[in-house]
This record gives structure tokens, sequence and C-alpha cells, in this order.
């Protein structure tokens, strides 16, 4: 039985084509896995130095977006309205208003970049040409 499976499967696929479908499964599948390792990782995270964090958002400046992980692991995104000596305040982008936040609290704070909307793309283009071909 088990392998009258295995030969219907490669009948209905030629070598290459089949390859290729499990390499865009196995890129889905560690793609979707790494997601989980990041936010994981991200709760774990200790507070950064005061005084680098306060670097950093000063290098952004006023009206970046950033993307702010706390050391408790909250998450937050928004563009930074105004930064003092111990805080700076983010206008947060889904639940609206503004959230001042002390340096000492911050875990980690970064340029969103486009690499998340690449990923959800990747993702999405590999679930598309996986539905194309069935």
């Amino acid at each position: 039985m088990r392998e009258s499976n295995h030969s219907r499967a490669t009948a209905d696929c030629s070598g290459s084509a089949w390859a290729f479908r499990n390499g865009l499964v196995f890129l889905l599948a560690v793609t979707l896995l790494g997601s989980g390792t990041v936010s994981t990782f991200a709760k774990d995270l200790q507070a950064a130095d005061p005084s680098t964090v306060a670097s950093q958002v000063n290098k952004f400046g006023i009206g970046k977006a950033v993307k702010v992980t706390l050391i408790g692991g909250e998450k937050l995104s928004g563009h930074i309205q105004s930064i003092g000596t111990d805080t700076f305040t983010i206008r947060l982008n889904k639940k609206g208003g503004e959230r001042s936040i002390p340096y000492a609290q911050v875990g980690e704070v970064k340029d969103p970049g486009p690499l998340t909307w690449m990923l959800v793309g990747a993702v999405l283009v590999i679930v598309i040409i996986l539905i194309a071909h069935h």
C-alpha cells in the first residue's frame, strides 16, 4: 500500500516538479518555525543599557517608525513622537494613542524595515504556488 501511494505521487509529478514542490514546502515550514522562534527569543530579552537605547532612539529621530520590545516581552510599534532624557514617546500604530517608554524598560528598539513584509509576501507567494499546483 505504501509503495502504491508513493508510485502514484511520483507519477503525478515529474522529478524536478516534485523537488520544487518539496523545496517550497520546506521553505514555508522553516519560515513559519523561524517566526515562532524569534518571538520566543524576544520574550527572554533583558533590559538593554539605557544609554545605548537613548542613543539609538536619538539616532532614529522624531517621526521614525520603530519596533520596541519591552523587557517583559511586550512588543510595540509606532512612530517616535518625542525624545526625553529618561523616556521617549511613540504614537502606537495598532492601538492608537501615545505611550511613554522609559529607556530602562526597553529590551530592544529597531527599525521595522521591509524584512517583515518581505517574509509575509514570500509566504503568500509560496502558498499561492502550492495551491495552483494542486
